[in-house]
């Protein structure tokens, strides 16, 4: 019995309370039992806005020329003079090293004396030929009337083809002193270093007096200086594999070095490797990338770093809003009808039941009056500051875009109101719009606006008109 007047105590409580919210005061029509109201989310807005947007692509790489010849020798000899130093600009045939030639000299001085006794040789063996030949000749004659026996024919026979095989060799011996002729002339002439280009001696690695040596397979031989073409530079840039798919030859890039961030380089893709690249104890994977530095600029110089920027995409007349208004939502936190539109939005993507009960949607908030409106957008490229929006919103609507402990607690419904600085900007702009109001009114104008009519649409022409909405 007592527990069921404790309800009957407990319903009348409430009946009560009910009444009291329902029954309103005269003085300020609100209720008698009045109960604290929601506080409004204090908040930033922006309109959207056209123009141009462009996405990058960021890397790091190393700057290096285009052009670097490491001059080597082509043959073992003692450095006997150089006369350029590290940093010195040389033109394309301008001496660089001097080989010591000596022995070369002898040994060509050596071929030529063989060359003339082998072609004395083979006059004589030319000689010898012929008289071979008139003895045999004269054996054939005598063997026609029987006065030569067949073994005195045979041995003459003999004698004529040596004495052709001695011309024949000695004048196989002398092709092959011509050639070793030719060859030493070649290491003589390869005694002196010339630069193959126009350049900086950008290092150098020997002193006169050491003696160099020519490389081979397990030796890669003795790099005496490196001749290096400033005219024209290049950036091997190290892109990340989520955005190689969007770097294509011929797009446009800016360089800037770390030695001056501040004034960048233009720059032109090149080509992108097919095949990437996975850097020791990480497990990022880059792909390499070759851009084209378009200026010649003295601040380039070969093993700067750099940082580059590609543009991958570009809209000239998009309508964007600042990419911190757009906000992550789980599917399960928003109602049916906004999670319908974001799955029309996604037809013909196929996904797991379970990823999409998982998945993020990216929407933004509009105010509405007092209230925050929740949209579903199609985001199209971003950049550093704004995101271009295919849909979802219009030209008029006021996007919420802060501060960042509003946008996590909004959501659809939520009272919303400005911040203190966006109550004093519109107290002002009102201001301004009721002055120029007066003005407009009076006559009176400011010097600069003599003759200038504010445009049909714009603020100038609100403001002129009456104020702003």
């Amino acid at each position: 019995m007592r527990g069921f007047l404790m309800l009957l105590v407990l319903a009348a409580f409430c009946v009560g309370v009910f009444y009291l919210g329902a029954v309103e005061r005269e003085s300020d029509n609100k209720p008698l039992l009045h109960v604290a109201e929601e506080v409004a989310l204090r908040v930033r807005t922006s309109k959207p806005v056209r123009g141009e947007i462009v996405r990058l692509a960021q890397a790091p790489g190393d700057v290096e020329a285009v052009l670097d010849v490491d001059i080597s020798s082509e043959i073992v000899s003692k450095i006997e003079e150089m006369p350029v130093e590290e940093g010195d600009l040389v033109k394309k045939g301008d001496l660089l090293c001097r080989l010591d030639d000596r022995q070369l000299v002898a040994d060509l001085e050596s071929a030529k004396a063989r060359i003339a006794s082998l072609r004395a040789a083979i006059v004589q063996a030319s000689a010898d030929l012929e008289k071979a030949d008139r003895d045999c000749n004269r054996q054939e004659r005598l063997s026609e009337s029987n006065a030569t026996s067949h073994i005195e024919m045979a041995d003459y026979q003999t004698i004529r083809k040596k004495a052709r095989a001695l011309v024949d060799m000695r004048k196989h011996e002398l092709a092959q002193a011509e050639a070793m002729l030719t060859r030493i002339q070649e290491d003589l002439r390869r005694t002196v270093i010339t630069s193959p280009i126009d350049g900086i001696v950008s290092k150098r690695n020997a002193k006169p007096g050491e003696v160099v040596i020519t490389g081979t397979m397990n030796n890669p031989g003795t790099v005496i200086m490196t001749v290096t073409d400033l005219s024209k530079m290049r950036v091997l840039a190290r892109i990340d594999e989520v955005e190689v798919p969007l770097v294509k030859p011929d797009q446009k890039a800016r360089v800037y070095l770390q030695s001056d961030p501040d004034r960048p380089v233009a720059a032109r893709v090149i080509r992108v490797a097919s095949k990437g690249v996975k850097q020791a104890g990480r497990d990022v994977v880059t792909f390499e990338a070759i851009l084209d530095v378009l200026e010649i600029d003295g601040r380039i110089r070969p093993g700067m770093t750099a940082n580059v920027e590609i543009e991958v995409a570009k809209r000239d007349d998009a309508m964007m809003i600042p990419v911190e208004s757009v906000v992550h939502r789980m599917r399960k936190e928003l109602d049916d009808g906004i999670v319908s539109v974001f799955d029309e939005m996604q037809e013909g993507v196929d996904i797991s039941e379970r990823a999409r009960q998982a998945q993020y949607i990216k929407v933004v908030y509009v105010k509405n009056g007092d209230k925050a409106e929740v949209r579903v957008i199609d985001p199209g490229i971003a950049d550093s500051r704004n995101v271009e929006i295919r849909s979802g919103l219009k030209e008029g609507d006021e996007v919420i875009i802060g501060p960042y402990r509003s946008l996590d607690q909004l959501a659809d419904g939520k009272r919303v109101d400005y911040l203190e600085e966006e109550l004093k900007k519109e107290g002002a702009d009102s201001a301004q719009a009721a002055e120029a109001t007066a003005d407009a009114g009076t006559g009176k104008r400011d010097s600069k606006d003599v003759d200038r009519e504010p445009e049909a649409g714009s603020e100038e022409h609100a403001n002129a008109s009456g104020g702003l909405d």
